[in-house]
């Protein structure tokens, strides 16, 4: 059998890739390059100098549209590798770059390559298996919802195989191996994986299963991507995020294109759009336009700000006479086994709660009191690519609103996904600032069917970024600063700038200084 043959490995290098492509015979190399049953090793010159996504998303997309599953990635010193397989079309192409691929952030890539590095009979990865339970913990069955969304970053696979569907024939595989595997599934979402065609869904024959796709955040640039849903009865489609959504002058005209590739649709990005001339029924709903940016910004500035360790940030967002409360929606008995006790003791349920008087002690009024009952809650991290906003109130100088999505909480014993609702009255002020008079909280059961690790921490990622603090909140968080550090007011606004307006990293900025006697003695003068 083939595998008893020893194997040769044969470097190349930039002559020998230039052989290759001119034509020459190169018979023991055309050979390695087309064998199924061995590895060939790819290493990246000082490739340890930037982060594995950013490297293999060079290569594939130079090797474009030959395929390749790059397996076993490493850094070894200054260099990083991986080895392939069943890949002769990339590495033809890789060898007709002469082995450089152009970088745009720095120097190019220089790569060398091993031919049958090693025999798959030596060198043994189940790649299959490794899909097979990525997908596992992806279906929801009682959904029937197949989340492939970010499926390169699966937290399992991706310490073996990085597997991207932007790769069509690697998309084709996926979706073949789902259809055999699972017990059927209606819904597929695959949220930023890239995507520039769709062609591996007509392909893997899904239909009549698929009623709805989530096609978020991918690369979409014009509704003729969606020719391969033709055949297909789909109902329900998420676009948002696609280039493809700057294409149209009108909602209208949008609609419009979107049901030439998929008749039978009825919603649309989340809006129930209905049979033709029929009113749009929507999520997310402003009433007026004009307070749209209003309630994004607000949005955004907070839960950025609620999502830093310490919470006594949000000083400055809450009036002086504002009331908050929290309630929980899962019961007490499963949210103690679930180690959400501090959910549990700030729970303001009235249908659970007999004692009246604790009913009372847990409405909170005043920034004080508030922002303490908010820092007893576990550190969070909000999905923003989830949530869905109303505007239910604009009038005069009040509005309200109401935002739902996920969360993860993260806290030393776990992290788990839930969901949450939340509503806010804010109340104009000075200087056209909004003040929250009144945060309605409540958190329930996460959406099943997902994994906390499926959700990405972007909240956390931008956790230093600054945000629009107004006048108020920047005098909070540098009469706070005063109070720890003792400096005057011009010192501890230069801190808080160079920290972004983060209160933390501004105290731990100045302490360290201290420590160093690198703060002068003009900062401490009046």
């Amino acid at each position: 059998m083939q595998h008893n043959v020893t194997l040769n490995p044969v470097q190349l290098d930039p002559s020998t890739a230039l052989k290759i492509t001119m034509g020459g015979s190169m018979f023991q190399e055309r050979s390695l390059m087309g064998r199924p049953d061995v590895w060939h090793k790819i290493k990246v010159i000082r490739g340890a100098r930037y982060e594995k996504d950013f490297i293999l998303k060079l290569i594939i997309n130079a090797i474009e549209p030959a395929d390749l599953i790059p397996v076993r990635y490493h850094v070894s010193g200054q260099d990083s590798a991986f080895i392939a397989r069943n890949c002769g079309l990339a590495l033809d192409k890789l060898c007709r770059s002469n082995l450089i691929i152009n970088n745009p952030n720095g120097d190019p890539l220089i790569i060398d390559i091993t031919l049958g590095f090693a025999s798959i009979h030596d060198l043994k990865v189940n790649i299959q298996a490794l899909l097979l339970a990525a997908l596992n913990r992806r279906y929801d069955s009682k959904r029937k919802i197949l989340h492939l969304d970010r499926f390169h970053k699966d937290i399992e696979m991706s310490k073996t195989v990085y597997c991207p569907l932007s790769q069509l024939r690697t998309f084709s595989y996926v979706l073949k191996v789902a259809k055999n595997a699972l017990n059927g599934f209606e819904h597929l979402n695959l949220q930023h994986n890239e995507l520039l065609s769709l062609s591996s869904i007509e392909s893997s024959n899904l239909s009549p299963m698929l009623k709805s796709l989530d096609l978020r955040y991918n690369n979409l640039m014009g509704m003729e991507a969606l020719t391969p849903l033709r055949g297909h009865k789909i109902t329900d489609i998420w676009l948002d995020g696609n280039p493809v959504c700057e294409n149209y002058s009108s909602p209208e005209k949008y609609i419009e294109s979107a049901r030439r590739y998929c008749p039978h649709l009825t919603k649309l990005d989340g809006v129930y759009i209905g049979a033709p001339g029929m009113p749009l029924t929507y999520n997310t709903y402003f009433s007026n336009g004009e307070k749209k940016k209003l309630v994004n910004q607000f949005v955004h500035h907070f839960f950025t700000l609620y999502d830093q360790s310490d919470r006594m940030i949000l000083r400055g967002l809450y009036h002086q006479d504002a009331l908050y409360s929290m309630t929980l929606g899962i019961p007490p008995a499963l949210a103690a086994k679930k180690n959400l006790n501090k959910f549990i003791v700030a729970n303001r349920n009235l249908t659970k709660l007999t004692d009246f008087a604790k009913s009372h002690q847990l409405l909170f009024r005043g920034p004080e009191a508030i922002l303490k009952a908010l820092n007893k809650l576990p550190q969070s991290s909000h999905d923003r690519t989830t949530f869905k906003c109303d505007l239910l109130y604009d009038c005069n100088n009040h509005i309200a609103i109401t935002v739902e999505g996920v969360l993860r909480v993260l806290d030393n014993k776990t992290t788990q996904v839930l969901s949450f609702n939340r509503t806010f009255i804010l109340r104009e002020g000075e200087d056209d600032e909004y003040n929250i008079v009144n945060d309605q909280y409540h958190v329930d059961f996460g959406p099943l069917g997902r994994l906390a690790e499926t959700y990405q921490d972007e909240a956390i990622k931008n956790i230093s970024k600054s945000s629009c603090f107004s006048r108020t909140e920047k005098n909070e968080l540098i009469e706070t600063l005063r109070d720890v550090s003792t400096m005057n007011r011009e010192w501890c606004s230069m801190y808080l700038e160079d920290a972004g307006w983060n209160l933390r990293k501004a105290i731990a900025d100045f302490v360290e200084n201290y420590k160093k006697s690198g703060v002068p003695p003009e900062a401490f003068q009046k």
